[in-house]
């Protein structure tokens, strides 16, 4: 990991964005505030777009209210019974 503090100094944002390539760079402003800056995935990406997605949420706040179609004692006797 690479650490950049920017109090003062003059760094570019494609300065930054090479150090990044490949690495993982912690920013810290003039404040004392830190950033993580890294090479975002295409999971990590479409894990931020689901985040970011009303729709998506509303979707899974629906999904959560649906009773459980197996009790989790159900699960326990039949790990249970296959141990055995």
């Amino acid at each position: 990991m690479k650490t950049i503090g920017l109090g003062g100094e003059g760094i570019t944002i494609q300065e930054v964005l090479r150090w990044a390539d490949g690495d993982v760079v912690l920013i810290r402003d003039g404040n004392g505030k830190e950033f993580i800056l890294e090479e975002a995935d295409a999971f990590e990406r479409e894990v931020a777009e689901l985040g970011a997605s009303k729709e998506f949420m509303r979707f899974l706040a629906e999904r959560s209210k649906e009773p459980a179609s197996i009790s989790l004692d159900e699960i326990e006797r039949d790990l249970e019974s296959q141990e055995h």
